[in-house]
């Protein structure tokens, strides 16, 4: 890297050195990535920014590297603010930046500078963390063991605790060592969420027909601007199986690379501080897919149509995915220590339908807290979505057969309803269609079923279906006796497909954060200061 040790422009001098060929004056463009992962008193910075910037094929700038200074609680404001963190000639690297406080909000701005000593001031290139020290709860399931409960042994900072449980003849949720203080469920609330994605206000967790302070909610009002949704903060999940132990771990931040937070993913790689998952499963609204109270259920409309229906709401809402059911799913394993969730958090609405009449109203539990379930064939709930299976097919994107039966799946958006782009698992399922679970493989991209062969009491306890060219169904309907679950796995229908026992329940991403305008070129002359440029030579990891 040249070493500009002492150089300094002015903006005459800049605009000066331009006009007369004698040096490029523009800063460097935009990073074009930038993220970070936390730790325990530190946070692994990521980055890459453009070699050169071009225009008609001509090089107006050549890019000489990165500064990047720190600040606590705020972004640091110019290239001599906050502490420096490290001045370096790599375009694209990583850093390690060590010996920070946990719980502290920490903001990082990176200074592209050019090979003459010009800094790119853009606020776009700012990001910020909270180093937090880790959490880690763990399972592992016996494949070979069909019990469902001793089949699932506890790891790591789960060893010890007491499984949840509800009362199947009450409905009563006793969380045993799972409270509402594990990371996971702390700010797991029903909130009236805009629909620019950002959150109105917080209902009352045992009577959403209230906000916290008593007064009159819109879950039951079709002219709200918004839905009924619930927050599910990130978790990062790392599954695996070796031999015949399938691991599963759940950590509250990124402790490796093997760690995913697919579910709050964006298209862009960036991860979300949460997400929204509809309260109720949506209803059809004057071409809308809403989370309300008090609706009948959407069905008989095709994937597609529901996938239209969803987005109507805005640019951040869809249908819900795979890798969020399957976020849920192992989260259920982990409280409930079993993978017969029926026996664990109630049996749902599984019998005797035969007709879109014979669906529930949507909000029938709403006073019920964020887990109930019983024996009996009513509605139930887990992390306050209500009938999280049974009653009606829930429509997910990310998960299809190919035309050879073979399971696809995509953790991340943008989805198809083709399953182009999606991962081949190597998995064709296999026993009869329409079987229980009896075999699956614990992979990266979730859960995935391999043979219907058991019963309602045994392994996974749950059904799967199967057939060409399908697109996923999950969780379960009215009509499917025991065989609905969390697990419910239903690929025997095209996308294409319209039933009175399919629908769908929304899903929304955290918004962005507004976008913060920096100087462009024609702001140079009032905007970037004499600037002494003394970058240190840095090394990354």
């Amino acid at each position: 890297m040249a070493d500009f040790t002492g150089a300094q422009y002015t903006v005459d001098e800049v605009l000066a050195g331009i006009k007369k060929n004698q040096i490029t004056g523009l800063p460097p463009s935009n990073l074009t990535s930038k993220s970070v992962r936390i730790g325990d008193g530190k946070a692994t910075l990521v980055w890459s920014v453009p070699a050169t910037t071009t225009v008609d094929g001509q090089v107006l700038q050549t890019t000489g590297g990165v500064m990047i200074r720190r600040k606590l609680g705020e972004a640091p404001a110019s290239v001599t603010d906050g502490d420096l963190v490290l001045v370096t000639s790599d375009l694209s690297g990583s850093f390690e930046d060590t010996g920070l406080e946990n719980d502290q909000t920490y903001f990082w701005r990176f200074f592209p500078f050019s090979d003459h000593g010009v800094y790119n001031l853009n606020e776009e290139n700012i990001i910020s963390a909270t180093p937090r020290a880790y959490i880690l709860y763990g399972f592992e399931i016996n494949k070979t063991n069909s019990d469902p409960e001793s089949c699932v042994t506890y790891t790591d900072m789960a060893v010890g605790f007491t499984p949840a449980r509800v009362n199947l003849s009450t409905g009563a949720f006793d969380p045993g060592s799972w409270t509402e203080d594990v990371f996971f469920r702390q700010n797991n609330h029903v909130w009236m969420v805009k629909s620019d994605g950002t959150p109105d206000y917080q209902l009352n967790d045992n009577d959403y027909t209230k906000k916290l302070d008593g007064s009159a909610s819109d879950v039951s009002n079709s002219a709200y601007d918004g839905n009924a949704m619930v927050r599910f903060d990130t978790v990062w999940i790392k599954a695996s199986e070796s031999g015949n132990v399938m691991k599963v771990q759940i950590c509250n931040i990124q402790l490796d690379e093997d760690f995913h937070a697919y579910a709050h993913t964006r298209a862009d790689g960036s991860i979300m501080d949460y997400i929204w998952m509809a309260a109720f499963k949506g209803s059809l609204v004057s071409s809308k897919v809403r989370s309300l109270k008090g609706l009948a259920p959407m069905n008989t409309q095709t994937g597609t149509n529901e996938i239209t229906y969803a987005e109507n709401n805005g640019a951040l809402w869809s249908t819900q995915t795979w890798a969020q059911i399957n976020m849920i799913n192992m989260l259920l394993i982990l409280m409930g220590k079993s993978t017969n969730t029926q026996a664990v958090f109630g049996y749902g609405h599984h019998t005797g339908g035969s007709q879109a009449s014979h669906l529930l109203k949507t909000g029938t539990i709403s006073d019920k807290g964020a887990f109930y379930g019983t024996s009996g064939n009513v509605a139930m709930k887990v992390f306050h979505i209500e009938n999280y299976y049974g009653d009606i097919w829930n429509r997910i994107g990310g998960c299809v057969t190919d035309g050879n039966k073979q399971i696809l799946v995509k953790m991340t958006p943008p989805y198809n309803t083709a399953g182009t782009g999606y991962t081949a698992t190597g998995i064709t399922p296999g026993g009869t269609s329409g079987g229980y679970i009896s075999a699956a493989k614990m992979t990266a991209n979730g859960l995935i079923p391999q043979t219907a062969s058991g019963s309602e009491t045994t392994y996974f306890a749950d059904g799967l279906w199967f057939a060409a060219s399908c697109y996923a169904l999950v969780g379960g309907a009215c009509f499917n006796g025991m065989s609905v679950g969390a697990f419910a796995l239903n690929l025997n229908n095209a996308v294409s497909n319209t039933n009175w026992n399919i629908g769908a329940a929304l899903s929304c991403l955290h918004p962005n954060e507004p976008a913060r305008p920096g100087p462009t070129p024609q702001d140079l002359e009032i905007d970037l200061p004499a600037v002494e440029i003394k970058p240190r030579q840095g090394t990354g990891q």
